[in-house]
């Protein structure tokens, strides 16, 4: 049934500073916007709270009018007694607390290397966190302090718990308000921030100044050290004249824009005709919204690579063969030290992390370019704004964000409705292609899942692995077995057999850029990589690599089903467990049969044993694979034997399992050491 009537509503608290002039406010206005957009199955409540010294919006519309009215029914709901399903809490990890049976962290203040301990204990309180770069989900699960406990003394480990979503800003259009400026110049710099050690102004303005010293160019300066006031107005200006009285009698301009402005005038800024490009010596940012802003509006930036812009300033490149990515921006060379003394504050920014020092030389050399080879830099411009307004559209953020808050906003009546009408294809390759067309038009993980489920009931289930067995047998019977079944492939198998596979598993282990173009299976990909190896339909995030806490070893294996952890993959070791067997198990096949699943290793060898690491092969090894994770890595080449032993003492217990589940497994290899009770087939 969907959901009918406000009694059915999922009750959504969002904490945070939705009033104010800053870049967490408009971060909590992305999110009540986002929330909004699905308002016929969301009751929506608000806490606004202060944001520092900065100022509180002033303007009148719409927008405002209903976060007033849902502040007021908030008051009233509270001292009612009432209470919430779901927060969201827009801050940074200190202030995050339990209020509901539900609790998400939504922040973005990653901009250096590291998190603090209280921002992990803070982080494992909560069920979700969502942040708006990839740089801070990245920092957020590489982070992890070792420690001893302060009353037994045991060894402990503290790092984030709690799966994290990317959620990136939308673009947003305003029509534009003209700015009267009274340039002197037709070539201007932009640079946009507030005052503080952090956006490392000062550098900036003294080295336009050498840079530009007797140049007919100017720097406009939208920047305040702590408001609107015109207090701060005078110490800004204070500031700015003292640095550059300091070189002298200078032809180029700088000019300060003190002061808040509307979207609708921030628009006309960038737009400007006498503005070309905007600058910045950040030393990090959670995202970088002037630097978004002025990217999807065509204006050339001249920046850093590093940190929460790389979402933004970075396309795909599409002659790569590997994905890569191409800047579409000026970018300014650097280097990563701890950050300064007087940026430290405890609990938030680390005395030992590291942020960017963008290089003096690199910055003044990427000023001279633009100036002088405008016309290059403003192309790049025009297509990075092509990319972001079709790739970052509100819609699609908007719906991004609202699936991870509420999983099952989506109505679970048009998920069955097509399914039923998709299991109605009785051929299983036509069907997981329609499953596969289906997928990639969803943006929630959950809904995706749910289309999946049971896909396959009843079904033989062909699991093509890497093992040296997998070309012992004859092609083509085997491709015989494949035809009307539905076939998982791991990995490099997919290359052999790729036009007879329906799902294909990976992870970073011995990891290739796979050809989708003939056959586009549903790929799914679970990686200890933050960042997606390649374009795939289902992303799990693997956060454990201990094998005391891999699933071979603790053997809780309905804990991690894709019902019971839609986001997560356990440690294997191996991709089988991590994936292969929960997928089978999802699809609701009644019968695996293992093709090349031999779990052995070769005598001597610095990787498992794989079909492409056979002597005399009649290919090339470097076909089959772009990196190989295992063999770079000495720590775990040094624990194959161990890994090995691991996974082989847990087939009996897979096995077990999935018989509780009506699936009968079965192997196709010579040498897989698996117990005898366990089938095995023949080709």
């Amino acid at each position: 049934m969907g959901l009918k009537g406000d009694q059915m509503k999922q009750k959504v608290l969002v904490k945070g500073p939705v009033l104010t002039q800053s870049g967490y406010g408009e971060q909590a206005r992305f999110a009540l916007r986002a929330l909004r957009s699905k308002e016929s199955e969301l009751d929506i409540y608000i806490i606004p709270t202060a944001w520092g010294q900065t100022g509180w919006i002033s303007v009148a519309n719409e927008e405002r009018t209903w976060i007033d009215q849902c502040i007021a029914k908030t008051h009233l709901h509270m001292q009612q007694g009432g209470t919430f399903d779901i927060s969201l809490q827009v801050t940074i990890p200190n202030e995050w607390e339990t209020i509901a049976p539900v609790n998400i962290g939504y922040t973005a203040g990653i901009e250096t290397t590291k998190v603090s301990p209280l921002w992990l204990q803070k982080a494992n309180i909560m069920n979700k966190i969502i942040v708006v770069s990839s740089h801070s989900k990245e920092v957020f699960e590489k982070t992890i302090y070792q420690g001893n406990h302060p009353e037994s003394g045991a060894p402990v480990i503290l790092k984030c718990e709690a799966p994290i979503e990317v959620v990136n800003y939308p673009v947003r259009r305003a029509p534009k308000k003209n700015v009267k400026l009274n340039l002197d110049y037709d070539f201007n710099f932009l640079a946009i921030s507030q005052w503080g050690p952090r956006k490392n102004f000062d550098n900036l303005i003294n080295w336009f100044i050498e840079e530009n010293f007797d140049q007919e160019v100017g720097l406009v300066l939208k920047t305040s050290i702590k408001g609107n006031s015109r207090i701060d107005r005078h110490y800004t200006e204070q500031k700015l004249e003292q640095i550059v009285k300091s070189h002298g009698d200078i032809k180029c301009k700088v000019y300060l824009l003190h002061g808040d402005l509307t979207e609708s005038e921030m628009t006309g800024l960038y737009s400007h005709s006498k503005i070309k490009a905007l600058i910045s010596t950040t030393h990090g940012e959670g995202y970088g919204l002037p630097l978004f802003e002025a990217a999807y509006n065509g204006l050339p930036v001249i920046a850093p690579g590093w940190s929460g812009q790389r979402d933004f300033l970075y396309v795909p490149d599409n002659r790569s063969p590997t994905g890569k990515l191409k800047p579409l921006f000026a970018t300014v060379e650097y280097d990563l030290q701890n950050v300064q003394s007087e940026a430290v504050w405890d609990g938030v920014i680390q005395a030992d992390s590291q942020w960017a020092f963008p290089k003096e030389s690199s910055f003044k050399k990427r000023l001279r370019e633009v100036r002088t080879n405008y016309s290059r830099f403003k192309k790049s411009a025009t297509k990075l704004k092509k990319y972001l307004t079709s790739e970052f559209t509100e819609e699609k953020m908007y719906s991004q964000f609202s699936s991870i808050v509420s999983p099952g906003i989506e109505s679970r009546e048009d998920i069955s409705s097509l399914k039923s009408e998709i299991l109605k294809i009785k051929n299983p390759s036509q069907r997981s292609a329609a499953l596969g067309e289906q997928i990639r038009t969803l943006s929630s993980q959950a809904e995706k899942l749910e289309l999946l489920k049971d896909s396959f009931k009843g079904e033989t289930c062909y699991v093509l692995s890497c093992g040296p067995t997998i070309t012992d047998h004859n092609t083509k019977k085997i491709k015989e077995l494949l035809s009307n079944n539905v076939v998982i492939a791991v990995k490099q198998a997919f290359d052999l057999f790729a036009e007879h596979v329906d799902f294909h598993t990976y992870n970073c282990a011995n990891f290739k850029h796979y050809d989708y173009s003939s056959r586009h299976p549903i790929s799914i990909e679970s990686s200890t990589s933050p960042r997606p190896l390649g374009n795939c339909d289902i992303k799990f995030f693997i956060r454990e690599r201990d094998f005391n806490k891999s699933v071979a070893v603790t053997s809780d294996f309905s804990k991690w089903t894709y019902e019971n952890s839609a986001l997560l993959r356990p440690y294997g070791p191996g991709i089988m467990y991590e994936s292969v067997f929960y997928l089978a198990q999802h699809l609701g096949v009644s019968e695996i049969i293992t093709i090349g699943w031999d779990n052995s290793l070769i005598k001597g060898g610095a990787a498992k044993q794989h079909f492409y690491d056979k002597v005399d092969a009649p290919y090339n090894k470097e076909d089959f694979i772009h990196q190989n994770e295992v063999a770079q890595n000495p720590n775990a080449v040094a624990t194959l034997d161990h890994e090995a032993t691991i996974t082989t003492n847990a087939i009996s217990a897979w096995n077990d399992w999935l018989q509780l589940n009506n699936i009968t497994l079965k192997i196709i290899s010579d040498i897989n050491p698996a117990p005898n009770a366990i089938q095995r087939e023949k080709i």
